[in-house]
């Protein structure tokens, strides 16, 4: 199944947002987890819960920085492709 370029350039796109999060969240989880703290209910009670476990914020900065490092990967598992 061919994935056109534009597909290709959303996942990557969204593999560099994960991977640059999730560093984020390793480096600085309570004040990253505030920053993104806004009075909408479930982001509110999100980002406090994530602010009060750095350790918890850690782990799920980790998970995203492996997610986005293997949907990145999959982009170049087959080699280059041009259109």
């Amino acid at each position: 199944m061919a994935t056109s370029i534009r597909t290709r350039r959303a996942l990557e796109l969204f593999a560099t947002l994960l991977i640059g999060d999730g560093l984020i969240s390793l480096l600085r989880p309570v004040r990253h987890s505030l920053l993104w703290w806004m009075p909408v209910p479930g982001v509110r009670g999100l980002m406090e819960w994530c602010a009060e476990r750095p350790h918890a914020t850690r782990a799920i900065g980790l998970a995203q920085v492996a997610a986005g490092l293997w949907l990145d990967a999959r982009q170049y598992s087959s080699g280059p492709k041009r259109e």
